[in-house]
Order: structure tokens, then sequence, then C-alpha cells
């Protein structure tokens, strides 16, 4: 066999070589981006998890803003009701603020804002004339799962 049908023969089986190398590469390659565009779901579920925690957050501090407003003896359900900062119809502490809106410029009313979303104000009354209040807003995440954020304050019975 002469040089030249042998550098011919060669030639023939590295190219199959190359054509068998670039489809492992691209199987490889697929492979990888895959396993990359599978963990966009998951990270977008847990952004949109932190963007409810900081509505929720954010829901309960303009609650506590309000509330720190009044007096110990202005925390009753017609002056709640009547200022918009709890849902009518309620006598009594545990109230419900599920469907009001907290700001104008956004619509911080738990049950629009978040998905499944709840607003609970809880109204104690302490020592020497004082009130404990705590909001809860509650909600489900992205992934089915209720959450709770829980924020409160003490207004003093200095208050008039």
């Amino acid at each position: 066999m002469s040089t030249h049908a042998r550098m011919k023969r060669r030639s023939k089986v590295q190219s199959g070589n190359v054509l068998i190398d670039c489809i492992i590469g691209l199987i490889l390659l697929s492979m990888g981006a895959a396993s990359f565009y599978s963990m966009f779901p998951v990270i977008s579920k847990s952004h949109a998890m932190g963007d409810e925690e900081q509505k929720a957050t954010q829901i309960c501090t303009k609650m506590l803003e309000h509330i720190q407003l009044l007096s110990p003896t202005k925390l009753t359900a017609t002056n709640l009701t009547g200022m918009l900062l709890v849902d009518g119809g309620q006598n009594a502490s545990p109230y419900t603020f599920n469907h009001c809106p907290l700001d104008d410029a956004m619509d911080y009313a738990p049950a629009d804002s978040l998905h499944n979303g709840t607003g609970t104000l809880t109204i104690t009354t302490i020592n020497y004339g004082s009130s404990q209040v705590i909001a809860t807003v509650t909600w489900k995440n992205p992934f089915g799962t209720t959450e709770t954020v829980s924020m409160g304050t003490i207004l003093g019975a200095f208050r008039s």
C-alpha cells in the first residue's frame, strides 16, 4: 500500500472520530444546560417567597404605625372600623384586616397583595391602662406552605 493511500485512509478514520467527539460534546453540553436551566423555577419561587415576606412585613409595620397614633382608650371596634384599620362587623379582639388598604399609594390589604393572605390584629389590655397590640399576617407561599409574620407594640396609658 502506498503512502498516499495510507494517509487517505487515516484521514477518513480521523474525520469519523471528530464527528463522534462533536456528538459527545453536544450531548454533554446539552446535559449541562438542562441541569442549569432546571434551577430557574426553584430560584424564581425562592425570589417570590422573599417578596411575599417583605410585603407581609410592610403590612404589619404599616398597621402598627397607624395604631401607634392612638391611645389605648381609642382602640375600640368602632374607632378602628371608622379609621378603616379593621374590617367592618367586628366587636372585639382579635380583629381582621384582610380587605383594609393600609396605604393610599400601594394596595397593602393582605387579601389583595398575598396569596390567601389574612391579617389579624390582637389587642390585649395590660397593667396600668396600657395595651399590647400584635399584628399578624398569614399567607401561603409558592410552595404551598403557610407563612406568618407577627409584629407588636405596646401603647402606654400616658397617651391621651
